[in-house]
């Protein structure tokens, strides 16, 4: 970042939090001196990270006594600990799933990984400070010495750090907790005391992030969780355990992220202090971690979700990583027979309602914003995008016959963090589909509109919403995870998704791959000239959020619709703001009608691109007749068809799997990029400028089903 944009990050500072910065400077001068000795002190097999009046019982556990330890600890409850039954239960409802689960642990006792792109074996001890792909060492020593962001644009720092987030280590408990089998809780030993002694505290990349050692503590927390419901324990791996948990949330208060990224990040970091605080009252500053962190996140709640529910991230992944921090934490005081906050209970309702009213008809939600495959909430591999399980658990803590209805179930996520009163809840609630055909979420900026709520329904979702908050309208740079995309529409007929958001790649190592996936031209939107709606300035980072509005929402007897517009592009030629209006009529078709509509004269002529992309499996071509293209998907087809207001035609382009990111590329989850058709049309104008496009649904077979208009079928 050059001087003058660090000047204008300072200038946007409030004075508290130049004191805070000005703070923590000193206090890492501080910390490093005292590095080598603390080490020291924690590395001492002695040392002790209990209360002084539970000193006695830690040195119990440490001599191996754990039959004492459990007796006389002040734990607090998790759902199944020293308890079968859940674990029974997970075997008779899921068959299929436990027999994943297992060959997922057998992988791991290997060392076989697969994930962020990458698949590896390291068939030895696991070097958990090496890059998995090259296999060359991250540098090692105190944790704020290392450059962890490079710019060789190859090295991606979430690929080492994926892996000492140990959320393997939660399958490989829980194998030892379904079967008993020694394979699953020998190898489960050796790891936790490898992961031990090859990353002292603060030493290393596994510790040059807060958020990374508040995932690794959700991880160790239900690794315990299950190891302790399994038929044996080694003593020693229990005592690790309590040790890292201890270690990885002391950590955890000095590094909160206040200023640096106060959304997902500080929410995860307080979410990990406060369930080590309240869940092992017997640590020393347990009090004082669980009430800074509870203070936090109940002060925070409002600010991470609007009121309709959304994140204000603008990021439907890391919605629910968010999400997940919170439902945990609110479980664990329910679990306990403490309350929690109405304000909080509401907003996370909330929340799961934003998720449940976006997801499409085949279960999976949107693919906006970025994307880096991270789950606060694990139990097993999920299937990418398909958060099901949040219903599930929504519908159970908070009465929501429409959420079950959408769970379609119980799922691994609810029977695993529900108590046996909630899954009794759950069982007993009736199910009730939301038939909402307009809904419109004001705060967030999107609408939905669908022909019904079955697996066969059309969908649509327009987006005219703020690219994320705390972003600025001059060239100040602010990070955030929300992209370019507004007035971007999605369709899904006959309820398969086949013009989407093409997701995201990567955050590091491939620079081009990154910026493209968060440009204009990766949505189905408009750009001019080429052009973005706001201006990236560098990995994560936007300057000159433009303006927004929805203009009007319309319902009638034979349509329904959206008008919403930007001034993205007023920072060039010609001051134009782009208005978009979106109708769905008569719940048969689809049309935008684009305006470029100029501030001021400029008669150069313009190049205008509408771009549109699609799943990998579809077949994309230019429209035989009109001017255009003809999709076909799985089951159903789509025509789109173009009638642009203006004497020349457009021109008109498909791409797949080219060697550009912008020829044909998307990445549904993190560096996983496949080839997809895109498609774009490229019109030679002067300003103003308009074009409208009808996107035409049909089966891939030809039939067309009847359609319901006043009360009489048509066809």
């Amino acid at each position: 970042m050059s001087l003058t944009l660090k000047v204008k990050k300072l200038a946007r500072m409030r004075p508290q939090e130049l004191l805070f910065r000005a703070r923590e400077h000193f206090s890492i001068q501080q910390e490093r001196r005292r590095y080598p000795q603390e080490l020291r002190e924690v590395r001492d097999e002695n040392f002790n990270f209990f209360v002084p009046a539970r000193e006695e019982l830690l040195s119990r556990l440490r001599s191996g006594d754990l039959e004492a330890f459990l007796a006389g600890t002040a734990m607090r409850t998790l759902p199944i600990p020293l308890d079968q039954r859940r674990c029974e239960l997970f075997k008779s409802l899921w068959p299929g799933q436990v027999k994943k689960s297992l060959q997922r642990a057998d992988a791991f006792v290997r060392h076989h990984f697969s994930y962020m792109g990458i698949t590896f074996d390291q068939p030895g001890e696991i070097a958990w400070q090496c890059d998995p792909r090259s296999g060359e060492p991250w540098p090692t020593g105190f944790y704020r010495d290392i450059r962890i962001f490079r710019d060789d644009n190859v090295t991606d720092i979430k690929h080492v750090w994926e892996l000492n987030r140990l959320q393997f280590f939660i399958e490989l408990a829980k194998a030892y907790a379904l079967t008993g089998k020694s394979i699953y809780g020998d190898e489960l030993d050796r790891l936790v005391a490898h992961w031990y002694e090859s990353n002292p505290y603060k030493t290393g990349v596994a510790w040059t992030s807060a958020l990374e050692s508040a995932v690794r503590i959700f991880s160790l927390l239900w690794t315990l969780n299950f190891y302790l419901t399994a038929p044996k324990q080694n003593p020693r791996t229990v005592f690790l355990i309590l040790k890292l948990l201890w270690l990885n949330a002391s950590h955890i208060e000095d590094n909160l992220s206040i200023y640096f990224s106060p959304y997902n990040h500080l929410i995860g970091e307080v979410a990990a202090l406060f369930a080590v605080g309240y869940l092992f009252p017997d640590f020393r500053h347990a009090e004082r971690w669980r009430d800074t962190a509870w203070h936090i996140l109940a002060d925070q709640v409002e600010k991470q979700f609007h009121p309709d529910g959304a994140t204000v991230e603008q990021a439907t992944f890391y919605h629910h990583f968010t999400l997940g921090f919170y439902l945990q934490c609110m479980q664990f005081r329910r679990l306990n027979g403490d309350a929690v906050p109405e304000n909080m209970a509401q907003r996370c309702e909330q929340a799961l309602d934003f998720a449940r009213k976006l997801t499409r008809p085949d279960g999976t939600l949107p693919w906006i914003g970025d994307i880096d495959a991270a789950r606060s909430l694990y139990f097993s591999e999920p299937a990418h995008w398909d958060f099901r399980g949040f219903q599930a658990i929504g519908a159970a803590l908070f009465g929501r016959p429409d959420m079950k209805a959408l769970a379609g179930g119980l799922r691994e996520e609810a029977l695993w963090l529900l108590s046996d009163a909630d899954i009794e809840a759950f069982q007993a609630l009736p199910e009730q589909s939301d038939d909402s055909r307009f809904i419109v979420l004001p705060d967030s900026g999107y609408t939905i509109m669908r022909s019904g709520a079955d697996e066969q329904a059309h969908f649509s979702l327009f987006d005219c919403g703020p690219i994320a908050h705390g972003l600025f309208a001059d060239a100040t740079p602010s990070a955030a995870h929300g992209h370019a995309d507004l007035l971007a529409i999605e369709l899904a007929p006959f309820g398969e998704s086949l013009l989407i958001d093409p997701g995201f790649s990567n955050y590091r190592g491939g620079i081009e791959w990154h910026s493209y996936f968060r440009s204009t031209a990766a949505h189905n939107t408009l750009t001019l000239d080429g052009e973005s709606q706001l201006v990236q300035v560098g990995v994560l980072s936007w300057s000159h959020e433009p303006g927004h509005a929805l203009l009007q929402h319309f319902q009638g007897s034979f349509a329904v619709g959206v008008c919403g517009e930007h001034s993205g592009f007023q920072r060039l030629a010609g001051r134009a703001v782009h208005r978009r209006t979106f109708l769905f009529v008569d719940e048969l078709f689809w049309l935008t009608w684009d305006l470029l509509i100029p501030g001021e004269p400029h008669p150069d002529r313009r190049e205008v691109g509408l771009h549109f992309h699609f799943p990998e499996h579809a077949t994309v071509q230019q429209h035989g007749e009109h001017t255009g293209f003809a999709v076909l998907g799985k089951t159903t087809a789509l025509d789109i068809l173009i009638f642009p207001v203006t004497e020349a035609s457009p021109g008109l382009a498909v791409h797949k799997g080219g060697e550009e990111p912008a020829q044909g590329w998307i990445s549904s989850t993190y560096r996983d990029r496949r080839p997809a058709p895109v498609a774009e049309a490229v019109l030679d104008t002067t300003l103003p400028a308009a074009v409208l496009t009808l996107y035409v649904p049909g089966r891939k077979d030809g039939a067309m089903p009847a359609c319901r208009r006043h009360g009489r079928e048509i066809h």
